[in-house]
């Protein structure tokens, strides 16, 4: 019996602050070998670090990688370099942390290059009609899926629990 392997998954986490810091670290928890995570890119505000060819590791020092890095962040190079990656049988996601507008602005190019997008960032989807609908016009002609969760109080999830009552007929 043969088992089709996992396709890959390579990750660009922008925003390493708390939530994006424990977000890599869970990644890195999942044992490589059951995982079809590749973290390629780490972005902060002032440092970006990007290798699709040596991914980062449970083990490897990434804060360290990160604070060392002489590269500022340019995210059309990151969209080019992800826009490459993407191919049958791996996919390629960004994980915006931040609560930035200028990076929620930029969801509509990776999804347009194929480029799946998560994020707890509610900037795209609570301002302006306009960039919404170029979320959605981006992921409906790519086939690229965006995926939102924000969470209020202690940390509950709200949005995926509104779907799922929604989904369940409740009112």
């Amino acid at each position: 019996m043969t088992t089709v392997p996992s396709p890959k998954i390579y990750i660009a986490v922008v925003g390493v602050g708390l939530v994006g810091a424990e977000l890599v670290e869970q990644i890195l928890a999942i044992p490589q070998q059951n995982s079809p995570f590749r973290l390629i890119s780490l972005s902060s505000s002032s440092r970006t670090i990007f290798d699709a060819e040596n991914p980062i590791k449970a083990g490897d020092n990434w804060k360290e990688k990160l604070q060392e890095s002489k590269h500022k962040p340019d995210f059309q190079q990151l969209t080019q370099k992800l826009a490459n990656l993407v191919a049958p049988g791996q996919k390629v996601a960004v994980v915006d942390n931040t609560s930035s507008d200028e990076i929620a602005k930029l969801y509509p190019g990776w999804l347009e290059n194929g480029i799946n997008v998560i994020t707890p960032n509610k900037k795209a989807y609570s301002g302006e009609l306009g960039l919404y609908e170029q979320i959605l016009s981006a992921s409906k002609a790519s086939g690229a899926r965006f995926y939102n969760e924000s969470t209020v109080g202690a940390g509950l999830p709200v949005i995926s629990t509104l779907k799922e009552l929604v989904l369940t007929g409740d009112k």
